[in-house]
């Protein structure tokens, strides 16, 4: 095998050992609108046992909760749906109704911060109210609010879900129930209505264009690209710069999505096209990989004489990761550092060195992207 081939799949295992625990975890969640009104009440019916547990952050239970922590174990532990561990994660999971559309068993979500990000999620429960992990007011831990309250009206953002609607009416509105009894039977009431919708057509949330349009996100991002060794020497070196667009469909946990680079490399002193599918799997960590075209005629970095070529295919594999964001206006900006591994062959197309290979190809870029969801512009 060449060497070129030995770096390329090399990079591909690493990123594939990021890649299969997202999907491991991943859940595709399809059910008839009688079975989500059976999901949606175990939701509730197994939140409420929470109440009275303190907050921690990072907290999943049983003990102590984080508010994105309850909502993650009630619905992994009540329905078998294994959500992202963090709001925006979560957030992003999740589709988008009105508030004429909530109904128990979909979440609600709050800005609560200074820096005006998506900070606090709930479980709506009916009757305008939801079970939530509190860290700070007067009361603390796991308890059942009003959205009608004024703290949470003012900060209250947006409600979504990721179970398909059902109607909401075959629901039991768990507020009026007082004891285990009522809750059980109210349950085999709403089972044995659910039951008797299972024949009618299925509705699952986020099918609709509309409700497509409001999962893609778009970003892009500038970055200085650099790397710290040549094949004859180790130091800091400016490998130039690059800008990219990139669009994303967060419907589900691991999120594909596409993208389009122009890159220009001064260690090799030619201008790259990298056109790249990417797997996002969580608003932290982008893998990508795709074909790269190639304007000029590239040579070895520190040694203009040596003649290089890119291979279009394979091109370019690599890993973005990005720090948590802050929102200015209806977009999001962080910092991000990536690494990227570009394909290059002798002009004869024979695989050059492995040290060659390695410090021409492997590239570092630290930079800046700003998200736009579609959500808040639609």
């Amino acid at each position: 095998m060449s060497t070129r081939k030995v770096v390329f799949y090399t990079f591909a295992f690493f990123l594939f050992v990021l890649i299969v625990p997202q999907l491991c975890a991943q859940n595709e969640i399809k059910m008839s609108t009688g079975e989500a009104a059976i999901s949606r009440q175990k939701l509730v019916d197994y939140s409420k046992q929470f109440i009275g547990k303190p907050y921690a952050s990072g907290g999943i239970g049983p003990n102590s909760f984080d508010c994105s922590g309850l909502i993650f174990t009630v619905s992994r532990e009540s329905i078998g749906v294994q959500l992202p561990r963090t709001t925006k994660a979560i957030y992003n999971f999740c589709t988008e109704v009105s508030a004429s559309e909530r109904e128990a068993g979909d979440l609600v979500f709050f800005k609560t911060t200074s820096s005006g990000q998506i900070s606090h999620v709930g479980l709506y429960i009916g009757s305008n109210q939801f079970i939530h992990a509190a860290s700070d007011g007067p009361n603390t831990g796991v308890i059942i609010s009003s959205l009608k309250e004024s703290y949470w009206k003012s900060h209250y953002f947006c409600t979504r879900r990721y179970l398909p609607a059902s109607n909401s009416e075959l629901l039991v509105d768990s507020m009026k129930t007082s004891s285990t009894a009522e809750n059980s039977s109210a349950s085999a009431s709403a089972s044995s209505k659910s039951t008797r919708m299972a024949s009618s057509s299925n509705q699952v949330a986020g099918t609709s264009n509309d409700s497509f349009l409001r999962s893609l996100i778009l970003d892009a991002s500038l970055s200085i690209d650099w790397s710290m060794v040549t094949p004859d020497y180790f130091r800091l070196n400016c490998r130039g710069f690059d800008t990219m667009i990139h669009a994303r469909y967060a419907g589900k946990t691991l999120q594909p999505g596409v993208g389009a680079y122009i890159r220009y490399d001064a260690g090799t002193d030619n201008v790259q096209l990298p056109l790249v599918f990417s797997l996002t799997m969580n608003e932290f960590v982008r893998v990508f990989a795709g074909p790269v075209i190639s304007l000029g005629k590239p040579h070895l970095p520190g040694d203009s004489d040596y003649k290089i070529k890119n291979s279009f295919f394979p091109g370019i594999i690599g890993a973005a990761f990005s720090t948590p964001s802050f929102q200015i206006g209806k977009t999001f900006v962080s910092f991000v550092q990536d690494i990227h591994y570009t394909v290059f062959n002798d002009t004869d197309g024979a695989a050059m060195s492995f040290s060659k290979s390695l410090t021409t190809g492997l590239v570092l870029a630290t930079g800046i992207r700003v998200t736009l969801p579609l959500n808040s512009v639609l």
